[in-house]
């Protein structure tokens, strides 16, 4: 079961992630933005936001470690964020820039196609709850990437291609259980977190 985590920063993505592939054994894929900051020495999101050259190739580059970790895993995952997030960003960061616009739609297409034909379930996490400020996330900017994120969503859900949830709980273990239930209804040879270790 591919199986991919999405939803504005600081709503506990990460601990979903680490607790659901513990409990089913599936490999975890880490948010590879964090990994790519750190190799280009970027200690803030606001350095994307006032060089859109340097958020350019910062995007490409998440993008195509995601790709490239998920296909290392063919038969199942737990990522930590999805291809459509890197989708999200780049808007964030490069949406209103006429210089990318025709390299945009390549990029929101060779992600866009990469996430429908490459999961089984993507679990959106709303933002009821979020972290605190952790000096790299960009602060006050949740609203608007939660915005974008959700049409992405919506743009999958009426696809019919994957499988979406929208989880509802707020705690941890309630998260899981919804997953659980997403799984148990879905024809996967893998019907449920109990089963599948």
């Amino acid at each position: 079961m591919r199986i991919a985590i999405t939803g504005t920063h600081g709503t506990g993505k990460t601990t979903l992630a680490q607790a659901l592939s513990i409990r089913t054994g599936l490999p975890l894929i880490t948010e590879q933005a964090r990994l790519v900051a750190a190799e280009m020495s970027l200690t803030e999101c606001n350095q994307l936001l006032r060089n859109p050259r340097l958020a350019k190739t910062f995007q490409w580059e998440i993008l195509e470690r995601q790709i490239a970790e998920q296909m290392k895993y063919p038969s199942g995952f737990i990522a930590d964020r999805s291809a459509l997030d890197s989708i999200v960003y780049w808007q964030l960061y490069l949406g209103n820039n006429q210089d990318f616009k025709s390299e945009a739609s390549r990029y929101i297409f060779k992600a866009r196609l990469h996430a429908w034909k490459n999961l089984d379930l993507l679990v959106y996490v709303p933002p009821v709850v979020l972290a605190g400020e952790d000096g790299f996330r960009l602060k006050d900017r949740h609203i608007e990437v939660d915005l974008f994120i959700r049409r992405e969503v919506k743009l999958l859900q009426e696809s019919g291609r994957v499988q979406v949830i929208v989880l509802k709980s707020e705690t941890l273990d309630g998260r899981l259980a919804e997953i659980e239930l997403a799984l148990e209804k879905t024809k996967s040879p893998q019907r449920s977190l109990a089963h599948a270790k």
